[in-house]
Formats: C-alpha cells, sequence, structure tokens
C-alpha cells in the first residue's frame, strides 16, 4: 500500500510540475525571451540518409491528416506523429511538386496554430526531432522558396532552438533525452553562433551513452525499436560532426560500434525485429540501411550478460528468447511483463510470437499486449510476472533473473528462471529450452518449484502460452499413445510443424491477436498448456515443436 501511496503521489507531484512549467512556457514573458534572433541563413544542410516511404507521402497528399482541424489527428491507419515532422521524408519521396508545396503548406500552418508553446508538440525530444527534419529537409522545402516563408522558418526555428536548450536537462529522461540531445547538436552545427549549443547536446549525449548503452550493446529499455532508433542517432550525430568539421567522438562511434552487432541479435529470419518490450517489426530493408550505415561488421552476441536476450540459430531456425531482469526504473515505460518469453522462426516467416504492443502507447491494446499473458510463456494464476502501471512503467519486479546457455556439440540448451511470481504465489519459474543442431527439433520444459524459504504451498493454476503468427495455419489436433497431444501448424515458407506435449495438462487452441506491424492488429490463434500446481514438490511441463 505505501508503495502504491509513493507511486500516486510522485505523479501528482509530477503532474503539477508539468502544468506549471507549461503556463510558464505559455507566458508573454517567456515568448518574448525566446525572440529577438533575427535569422537570415543555414549554415549547414544536414546529410539525410534515411528515405520516405512514397505510398505514406500519398496518403498524406490525399489528406491524410492537416493541421487546421480543432483537434491534432493522426490517421488511424497511418501512425503519423504530425509534430515531429519526420513525415517530410515520405513527402519528399513522392518526388512531386505537390508534395513540397504541401509540405510549405503544413509547416506555414504548424507555426501559425503552435508557433508559440504546445504542450505536447514543444516537448523536448518532439521538438528535437522537428528540428532536426526542418533542418535536414532545408533544401528541399525551403529553398526556392519565397523569402516570407523562408523567414519565418528560420524564425521559428530559432525560437524553438533556444527552448530546447532551455528544457533539454530538466524535462527529458530516457531515451527521449538521447534525441533531445541530437537536436541541440544539429542546431549548434547548422545555426549561426550556435556552436555553444553543439558542444552542450554532444556532453549530453555522452553522458546518456554512458548511462543507458551497455557494455554489451543494448540499450536500457530492452526494445528492439528502440535499440535500432538510437543507432540511427548515433550514426546521424557522427555524420553531422563530420560535415561541421568537428572532432570525431570516439564515446559516439565506441556505442555505434556496440549498439549493431546487438541490433542484429534482436532480427528473426525475416530480418525483422523480435517483438519485446513495446518494440515492432519493423522494415527489414531500413534494418539493413541502418547497419550498413553503422559501418560495424561485429557478430551479435549469442549470451549479452546487460541486455539478458538468448538468440539461437540452428539450420533455418532462429529463435529470441528474454531471459534478461526487466528494464530499470526510468527505463521500463515501455516494459513488457513477458519473461522468458521466446519468439520463433523457420526459414525467413515467424512461426511462435509474443502480441506485440501497439502504437498508441497508453492505449487499452497496448496494454494488453503487455500482459504476461500476451507472450510465450509461462502465466501463473493469469497474473502478471512483474506489475504493470497503466501509463507505463513497471512497480513490483523479479528480484531474481538467471540465465544460462550450454553448447552441446552443435546443440544449443538455454536456461532461465525468475521469481516474479514468489511474493504473490510462492512460485519460481524455470524455462529450458533445446535447440537441435539441425534447428527441426525444439524441446521445452517449463518448471514451477517453490523457493527453499517458503513455507507456503498452495494450489495455483498455470498456463503456458505460445502464440502463433497469424499466417500459420493449425491443420489437425490429435492423441498419442502415451495420451499425449499433437498439433500440426503449418505456414508457407516454413513447411509442416508438429507442436507435442506429454499427458497431465490440458492442451487447447484459443483466440488471440498480433500487433507487431505499427498499423494494423490482425487476429490470430494461441496454443495453450493448462494445469495445477499443488504442494511442494516441483511440476515439470514438457512439450516440443518438430519439423514434420
Amino acid at each position: 500500500m505505501a508503495r502504491g501511496y509513493s507511486i500516486s503521489v510522485r505523479r501528482g507531484v509530477e503532474s503539477l510540475r508539468i502544468r506549471l512549467a507549461g503556463a510558464w512556457y505559455r507566458s508573454a514573458f517567456y515568448q518574448w525571451r525566446l525572440g529577438g534572433t533575427r535569422a537570415t541563413q543555414v549554415l549547414l544542410v544536414p546529410h539525410d540518409p534515411w528515405p520516405g516511404d512514397s505510398e505514406v507521402g500519398k496518403a498524406i497528399l490525399r489528406g491524410a491528416f492537416n493541421f487546421r482541424n480543432d483537434r491534432i489527428w493522426r490517421g488511424e491507419e497511418l501512425p503519423l506523429e504530425p509534430h515531429d515532422f519526420a513525415w517530410l521524408r515520405d513527402l519528399r519521396a513522392t518526388g512531386s511538386d505537390a508534395g513540397r508545396r504541401l509540405g510549405r503548406e503544413l509547416m506555414s500552418d504548424w507555426i501559425d496554430r503552435f508557433g508559440r508553446y504546445h504542450h505536447h508538440g514543444w516537448r523536448a525530444d518532439i521538438a528535437a526531432e522537428r528540428l532536426i527534419n526542418w533542418l535536414s529537409q532545408y533544401d528541399y522545402f525551403c529553398r526556392g522558396a519565397e523569402d516570407r516563408f523562408r523567414d519565418r522558418v528560420l524564425q521559428s526555428v530559432h525560437r524553438q532552438a533556444k527552448h530546447l536548450a532551455n528544457v533539454t536537462r530538466k524535462t527529458t529522461r530516457g531515451a527521449r533525452r538521447v534525441r533531445a540531445a541530437k537536436g541541440l547538436i544539429y542546431v549548434g552545427a547548422c545555426l549561426p553562433s550556435a556552436h555553444a549549443r553543439l558542444f552542450r547536446g554532444l556532453a549530453l549525449l555522452e553522458h546518456e551513452i554512458e548511462h543507458r548503452i551497455h557494455a554489451d550493446g543494448g540499450v536500457a529499455e530492452r526494445c528492439p525499436t528502440l535499440q535500432h532508433e538510437i543507432l540511427r542517432d548515433l550514426i546521424d550525430v557522427r555524420s553531422v560532426l563530420a560535415s561541421s568539421h568537428q572532432d570525431a567522438s570516439p564515446v559516439v562511434q565506441g556505442a555505434i560500434d556496440r549498439a549493431a552487432p546487438m541490433l542484429r541479435g534482436m532480427r528473426l529470419g525475416d530480418g525483422g525485429l523480435a517483438v519485446f518490450n513495446g518494440s515492432f517489426e519493423e522494415q527489414d530493408w531500413q534494418i539493413d540501411m541502418t547497419l550498413n550505415q553503422s559501418g560495424s561488421t561485429g557478430n551479435p552476441p549469442e549470451h549479452p550478460p546487460h541486455t539478458g536476450f538468448q538468440r539461437v540459430i540452428a539450420g533455418r531456425t532462429m529463435i529470441v528468447m528474454d531471459t534478461g531482469m526487466p528494464p530499470a526504473p526510468g527505463h521500463d515505460d515501455l516494459a513488457h511483463a513477458g519473461l522468458l518469453g521466446f519468439e520463433m522462426s523457420a526459414g525467413r516467416v515467424r512461426l511462435i510470437v509474443n502480441c506485440g504492443s501497439y502504437w498508441k502507447r497508453n492505449s487499452d491494446w497496448a496494454f494488453a499486449g503487455r500482459i504476461s499473458a500476451a507472450h510465450s510463456t509461462l502465466v501463473v494464476a493469469n497474473r502478471n510476472s512483474s506489475q504493470l502501471h497503466r501509463n507505463g512503467g513497471l512497480g513490483r519486479r523479479p528480484a531474481k533473473v538467471d540465465a544460462d546457455r550450454k553448447d552441446l556439440q552443435g546443440a544449443i540448451l538455454i536456461e532461465g528462471s525468475h521469481d516474479g511470481y514468489a511474493p504473490a504465489f510462492a512460485v519460481v519459474h524455470r524455462r529450458r529450452i533445446y535447440v537441435s543442431a539441425n534447428g527441426e527439433d525444439v524441446r521445452g520444459q517449463d518448471i514451477l518449484s517453490r523457493p527453499e524459504q517458503s513455507r507456503r504451498n498452495a494450489d495455483v493454476e498455470f498456463a503456458v502460452r505460445f502464440h502463433l503468427h497469424p499466417d500459420v495455419s493449425i491443420d489437425s489436433m490429435s492423441i498419442w499413445e502415451k495420451g499425449g497431444r499433437i498439433i500440426d501448424f503449418s505456414r508457407p515458407g516454413a513447411g509442416s510443424w508438429q507442436f507435442h506435449t506429454e499427458s497431465g495438462v490440458t492442451i487447447g487452441v484459443e483466440d488471440s491477436f498480433y500487433q507487431g506491424m505499427r498499423n494494423e492488429r490482425q487476429r490470430t490463434r494461441q496454443i495453450v498448456l493448462s494445469g495445477e500446481y499443488r504442494g511442494a514438490e516441483p511440476r515439470s511441463v514438457r512439450w516440443a515443436i518438430r519439423r514434420r
């Protein structure tokens, strides 16, 4: 109770702080302080190596969103953040004058409506992203435009840059601070008399690297999508420093060299990312481009001690398993309760998945994707292995998470355990996954046991869940001679597989959902093994996934 009260108080204080800060930023005096600089030029237009999506650009041209409506909205099928202007790349990708004109029109609309202050649009990381995109796309959208438009854009850039310098260290944390620091570096490199901001931004970024990128290369949030985004940010910073004739940063380069191999280790056979802790699959070609731009050719770590994702490649089978401690407080906004969950691909297609996140971060569907039952793992009493706060972050979490890995003459055995259910149910979950050398025989064992010091042995129900990719078909279910069950399933590109389990548990197929892609949610199915754990002796559930 005291812990929950403390969290509530902290959130109340934070909410009050935000309201007071917003009142100050909207004040006439603060707005006056942001003015007073007559902007006339951009010293550097940074190279933007990341291509846009012409189809998204065409959708924007058809009216996907604008800034004239009473509410700022994002198209239900286009998870775009209007205020960050990253979609300028998509308009540029159309290669049309209409795209250029609409970009100018939307930039002008934004200045009209939000050029003074907006509680969301002027948040440090979003303001930084907008400045980065306006400066990177300056030649395409501003060069050759009317003087009045160009002057308005430059004046707004200077105002936003001053605000960003004022608030970055005070109001941001986690991945948002990395983006805000990157924005300061761009401002310092591109605007006259702003070099001090470049050095401030670089010092802040290097500090964040030291505290948020582990020695094994993983980011503190343990989110593959953020791993990708932060690596891109670091690559951009390295490029801007070179273009502005600044000395290279060994800290930034070292982080790139560590983070790129880790990103490789978070991919499945289709080239997309494993779906853990708020991640999405992402586009394989974009990940390829990021890794190529990094210049790093290091192999992915198989057993990263800090980030804790085990990766197994055997034949055409690939498995990524979460055996790491949940992200620490302050880095856990996106965290899921998916301990010991795994995803599996065969060839270039996915078979076993987690349900995934949702691009509306504080929605009911986003929360549904975070619960333990939305992951391919064991769940006790339909509870979460970590306490999930509704709007992000964790409360109670496991005190101990262990992992081990053995090479057995080409075959791999992964063992992991956690005590996330110990406080409520006096239960420890241990999982063992064996993958044969050819990848066609995957055997698992989920074990429930009591902590050594526990005197409780109340009966608890459990379920072991295996969420199937939406393109996987369940072909048949049968009973074999020893009382176990077999489920035949298949997917084009992966061939036919069988799921085996022993007698003593109830096996069923239930509805599920998958939202591993940013802009869609799909219906799918899950295999569920359920039973009850009684007494003090360990309870084991064995299962296997074998190619037919």
